[in-house]
């Protein structure tokens, strides 16, 4: 007989950003006691069961189930991981165990792109360009501007998620699973802010599979790559001396590069330093500029650049839906979960769900 698996509750508990504390009032229990249970020291009443199971947003067995491929530590790909608070990391990590679950289930019904995303040394800088630049080749991507770098990565064969909720610390996350997970966080950022952060996830799968990541080190070396895959230096380098007039940085020149190539100005001005274009004084200047301009988080052009919209997970549930006759409702039971639940998973930025489960949205953070 399957036994109660208590690491199945810290799992959902995490998901819902709840402490021992909020879930045990919820459910009638002392937080001492509900630790016992996540840690398998304490037996469940079936009462509790099912309480557990309605506030949480899941079916009963999905305490029962057994996860043969957990992610481990070195699957988890941070930004900033040393600096970012446990429990905020637990919480996005908790999502994207939630979300490998929703892509086993796709998996399972409709052919996903095959990754293709190739394994690079991170040597050295000149190792990690051409990683970018064979990259580009492989896909077909010319050396220009990339006008959806979204979808460039779902067709590697990423799956890319903006998820509501996560930490104003975390801009993305992902997850070299079998199928390679990308979460982005779905709270406002800007669309050169979002596709920086995919093109650093791509940075740590070619770079890093294996590897813990987080530390400046690994951190440096996916921002590199991200800089060479958006901003390929046979081209960029060239273009990139518009932004100076004479011994001065053109900030017209600035804003047209940005517009033009879908990148930050304080990318633009990092890269241009990166490829010997600026001097560290113009770069130190741009930098200071920004602050001065009031752009340092957000840059006075981002209003004129389209978020960009993820599309394997929509249409593959549009797919199973129509011709497979695979409603939302049979996915979440797959994933032994509540509709409800999936929703909240599924909800884009600024929408609404209904149902009786947690609100993935509380403002509360964990505290175990």
């Amino acid at each position: 007989m399957s036994e109660f698996i208590g690491t199945n509750v810290r799992l959902i508990r995490l998901f819902h950003d709840l402490s021992l504390t909020d879930l045990g009032e919820q459910v009638g229990v002392s937080k001492q006691f509900l630790s016992r249970v996540e840690t398998g020291a304490e037996s469940v009443s079936a009462h509790l069961e099912s309480s557990l199971a309605e506030t949480l947003g899941v079916l009963p067995e999905f305490f029962y189930h057994v996860d043969p491929n957990p992610i481990a530590d070195e699957q988890c790909h941070f930004r900033r991981q040393l600096t970012t608070k446990v429990a905020l990391r637990q919480v996005a990590r908790a999502r994207g165990e939630m979300l490998k679950r929703l892509v086993g289930v796709l998996d399972a019904h409709v052919e996903l792109p095959r990754y293709r995303v190739g394994e690079a040394d991170p040597e050295s800088p000149e190792t990690i360009e051409r990683a970018a630049e064979t990259f580009r080749s492989l896909f077909g991507l010319g050396l220009g501007p990339l006008s959806n770098v979204t979808r460039i990565a779902e067709n590697a064969g990423a799956v890319v998620m903006k998820v509501r909720g996560l930490a104003p610390e975390i801009d993305a996350v992902s997850f070299a699973t079998r199928r390679p997970l990308i979460a982005l966080n779905g709270d406002g950022r800007s669309a050169c802010r979002e596709r920086f952060g995919v093109a650093h996830e791509l940075g740590h799968f070619s770079l890093h599979i294996g590897v813990l990541t987080g530390d400046r080190l690994t951190e440096t070396q996916a921002n590199r790559f991200a800089s060479a895959l958006l901003m390929p230096r046979c081209t960029f380098a060239s273009e990139c001396r518009l932004a100076l007039r004479g011994t001065r940085l053109n900030w017209p020149g600035l804003s047209e590069l940005k517009l033009r190539w879908g990148v930050s100005k304080a990318a633009i001005i990092f890269r241009g330093r990166q490829l010997g274009v600026f001097s560290d004084d113009q770069a130190r200047a741009g930098y200071v500029g920004l602050n001065r301009h009031g752009e340092a988080l957000k840059e006075s052009e981002d209003h004129l650049i389209a978020n960009e919209e993820p599309e394997v997970v929509a249409e593959s549930l549009k797919v199973m839906k129509e011709h497979f006759g695979v409603p939302q409702s049979a996915v979440a039971r797959e994933m032994r979960v509540r509709p409800g639940l999936l929703q909240i998973l599924l909800a884009s930025p600024g929408e609404e769900h209904g149902g009786n489960v947690v609100d993935l949205l509380s403002s509360r953070r964990v505290a175990q």
